[in-house]
């Protein structure tokens, strides 16, 4: 049960941290150059996107029994993996612009 309660105090520190990289992101949108900017802004939308559908396997993660949470820690655990690399795609991209 002490596993679980870590992981899940970990995931939400992780999350609280790329909630404030996307309140960054779209705050540098206005110094993004305007030929980009479209792009920039449809890019943080699609990172929101997958932070919204990360929370809905976070929430069958956290609402799972003691029992069944490994099998869903899975499923959590990809899609943090995603949500994760294309924050990091987005922002190298756009820093170099």
């Amino acid at each position: 049960m002490e596993k679980r309660k870590a992981y899940l105090e970990k995931i939400e520190a992780n999350l609280q941290k790329y909630n404030a990289k996307l309140a960054v992101m779209k705050a540098e949108a206005t110094e993004v150059k305007a030929d980009v900017k479209l792009e920039y802004l449809s890019q943080v939308d699609n990172l929101e996107k997958k932070r919204d559908n990360f929370m809905i396997k976070y929430g069958q993660l956290k609402e799972n029994s003691a029992q069944g949470w490994e099998d869903v820690k899975e499923g959590t655990e990809k899609a943090w993996n995603e949500l994760e690399d294309s924050i990091k795609k987005t922002l190298s991209r756009f820093k170099s612009e």
